[in-house]
């Protein structure tokens, strides 16, 4: 029998690439048009705008607000007290900002001390901007951690521009960082909180935060770290005034078993039983470029730490470390002391006189200078008293 070769489209061998050509023709446009419809639905979200919304407006709590906004969004809330007793302001959103309109002087959220006043879920990298965040006494038991803000593990907000006053907790009487999280807490005014154990203004446990350009005042813990504790911890401590805060060990900071850089900070008038200005026990901490001044009972004290510890390029005032590695002890010179001004005087030798390492040189080009407004990571604007050196 006689069967003549067909092909793939049923018709004879010598048709079927015309055939096959023809039916790509056809379907590879609608294919296509099926594939970009499919890719732009899925990038739908990436596209899409952040929205800008307002509290209050309407009925609507500030919890139910922040539920509701979607990654990416602003919350910008008008002047107002704003009280969470019977609960916690907690933020899931992975990526919001949440902003006060007029500052902290005029936008308060106020807790009863019976947990943090916000609370930041595991994954939140929300900003916090503007608010003076506060609680009102309570006869309960304290929360054991943050009395303010409390940095779930693997969280990474940002706190900023804000007021975190009178406030209290086991550890962290203004802001817990746990593990794992690495919170960037900038630009804050710390004052007058307390922990019954460690950290009166921050208490920061196995965490990597950014703790920089804060003014820590009048906290207090019974234990260790009047003004910021770590525990086994990584973070950095940069350009800070750390002023009159109060601890049985580190009334300024007390670092147990961390790997912690404290640098560019002035630490000033605090005091515990010994190491009024900071505590470090054990661990591989690095002290650079520090202003230690009238800190009772001694300005720094080490326990259990090999020479790494050992400050370098730093005033510091009992002069237990002159000499030694750039350190010296003579008057810093500030401008106004007595009313926090920690701004140096033409003349002072902290100017020029920090680590002449490339890496700490200060805004303008210059050699390090000592202390809190010294430096790369001081900031131009912040809470800390106007002026420039």
């Amino acid at each position: 029998m006689n069967h003549t070769a067909t092909g793939r489209c049923g018709l004879p061998a010598d048709g079927n690439r015309a055939c096959c050509f023809h039916l790509r023709r056809q379907h590879v446009p609608y294919l296509l048009v099926r594939v970009l419809f499919f890719c732009l639905l899925g990038l739908a979200p990436l596209v899409s705008s952040a929205a800008t919304l307002y509290f209050p407006k309407g009925n609507l709590p500030l919890q139910e607000v922040v539920n509701r906004a979607a990654p990416g969004d602003t919350i910008i809330v008008a002047p107002g007290v704003y009280p969470f007793f019977y609960e916690t302001l907690t933020i899931i959103n992975e990526s919001l900002h949440i902003k006060s309109s007029h500052g902290p002087e005029q936008t308060v959220l106020l807790g009863r001390g019976k947990g943090p006043v916000v609370s930041f879920s595991r994954g939140s990298k929300v900003i916090l901007d503007g608010f003076t965040i506060t609680s009102v006494a309570s006869s309960r038991v304290l929360d054991l951690r943050g009395g303010g803000i409390y940095c779930a593990p693997e969280s990474a907000p940002v706190i900023i521009n804000n007021v975190i006053v009178g406030n209290a907790a086991v550890f962290g009487g203004a802001v817990y960082c746990d593990t794992l999280s690495a919170p960037v807490i900038q630009n804050n005014t710390i004052e007058k909180n307390s922990a019954s154990v460690s950290g009166g203004g921050i208490y920061s446990f196995r965490s990597s935060g950014v703790i920089s350009n804060n003014r820590l005042v009048e906290n207090k813990a019974a234990n260790s770290g009047g003004a910021i504790g770590g525990n086994r911890d990584g973070s950095r401590i940069t350009n800070n005034i750390i002023w009159k805060n109060r601890a049985g060990f580190g009334g300024g900071i007390s670092c147990d078993r961390s790997s912690t850089e404290i640098s560019n900070n002035t630490i000033v008038l605090n005091h515990a039983d010994y190491g009024g200005g900071i505590v470090v026990e054990k661990g591989s901490v690095r002290l650079t470029n520090m202003i230690l001044w009238h800190n009772t009972k001694d300005e720094l004290y080490l326990k259990q730490v090999g020479p790494a510890a050992r400050p370098s390029y730093s005033l510091i005032g009992d002069g237990a470390f002159r000499g030694i590695n750039g350190n010296i002890a003579k008057d810093p010179l500030f401008k106004n002391a007595e009313d926090g001004d920690f701004h140096l005087q033409p003349g002072s030798p902290c100017i020029d006189s920090g680590s002449i390492d490339p890496f700490y040189t200060d805004r303008d080009g210059s050699v390090n200078d000592m202390g809190a407004f010294g430096g790369p990571d001081v900031l131009p604007t912040n809470t800390l008293p106007p002026g420039k050196d």
